[in-house]
């Protein structure tokens, strides 16, 4: 294959402009300035990033290439800096400074950890041993570990869709959303203590919530995994709290507050032990209810009751501010029958 260079595509460039060289089909980075504003060289054909700028003020991205190490990558990059979507299996050679995201995602890392005085890459890169100013995104790879993320993450951490049985490692206090749905999770030990945005466990192969998070500010979703019992669950959720698509045959400890509960697509024959209060809206559709006995007294939102066994709207639910959804269950609901047992501001949809 003959050699792309960056000097032949892009001329002499003195760096006091940010530099577009992504999709130039380049082989090599020779040429380059070796102090930058921002810098995008991805989406070419680079198996190395020898010959690139030394120092970049801004971002520096190298994504979508065919790098398998990231030796020769600037030594400091003042904004984010992206190598995801590549061929790495070692975060070696990472630039000792970043002060913005850092997105790793996509590769063939087994580790975060590097060959860096017993410190890790993951700390290395935001130039202090345990802080990560921005984002921290290392899905979509093959991790079995945590083990040498950050300690403190200033934004979003996402460690979805790797093969983690573990949250040993990951940091303690997360300032934006915690992702780390789709991998092998058995048990939450090892979460963060505090998750100031969403906590997404989803898509895992959890049997208990014990051992999770302590305080979440967002949504919490532990929908699709293998759950019998929300034992662990938070007290008080802000946001969205999604349980559906489970095992559960009781809702006890569940939460009893939240804005929406969704706990649809469970083996439920009983909403004992539902949240007391629900700002938003309650799912409890594609169960085996056959009572709504135990349902909150009050849903602002939409109550969905649909695909259940039901043969009575009796219960202890008295006020929906939204739509009444009671289709697919044993009797045909409508209007007049619903609203002859409940207030209801929205529609009735039999």
């Amino acid at each position: 294959m003959k050699q792309v260079t960056f000097q032949d595509v892009m001329g002499t460039c003195d760096g006091k402009e940010d530099i577009d060289c992504s999709n130039k089909g380049l082989t090599s980075l020779f040429g380059c300035p070796k102090k930058v504003k921002h810098f995008n060289c991805s989406g070419n054909q680079l198996t190395t990033l020898e010959g690139a700028p030394k120092k970049v003020k801004g971002d520096f991205n190298c994504s979508g290439n065919l790098l398998t190490s990231l030796d020769n990558a600037p030594e400091e990059v003042s904004g984010n800096f992206d190598c995801s979507n590549n061929r790495l299996s070692s975060l070696d050679g990472s630039p000792l400074f970043i002060m913005g995201d850092f997105s790793c995602a996509g590769n063939q890392l087994t580790s975060l950890k590097g060959e860096h005085d017993d410190e890790t890459v993951a700390c290395i890169l935001e130039g202090c041993p345990e802080v990560v100013e921005g984002d921290f995104n290392c899905s979509r790879n093959r991790l079995t570990t945590l083990d040498g993320a950050p300690h403190l993450v200033g934004g979003d951490f996402d460690c979805s869709y790797n093969q983690l049985v573990t949250l040993n490692g990951a940091p303690n206090k997360i300032q934006g959303d915690f992702e780390c749905s789709n991998n092998q999770l058995t048990t939450l030990d090892g979460s963060p203590d505090c998750v100031m945005g969403d906590f997404s466990c989803a898509g895992n192969q959890l049997t208990s919530l014990k051992g999770g998070v302590r305080e979440v500010s967002g949504n919490f979703d532990c929908s699709g995994n293998q759950l019998t019992s929300l034992k662990g669950a938070n007290k008080k959720v802000h946001g969205i709290f999604n349980c559906s698509v489970n095992q559960l045959t009781s809702l006890k400890g569940a939460p009893e507050e939240v804005d929406t509960f969704l706990c649809f697509s469970n083996q439920l024959t009983s909403l004992k032990w539902s949240p007391e209060k629900v700002k938003g809206h309650f799912d409890c559709s594609g169960n085996k209810l056959i009572t709504l006995d135990g349902a909150p007294e009050k849903v602002k939102g939409n109550f969905n009751c649909s695909g259940n066994q039901l043969s009575t709207l009796e219960g202890t639910m008295k006020k929906v501010g939204g739509d009444f959804i009671c289709g697919k269950n044993a009797q045909l609901f409508d209007d007049q029958h619903v609203r002859e047992v409940y207030t209801v501001k929205g529609n009735c949809i039999s």
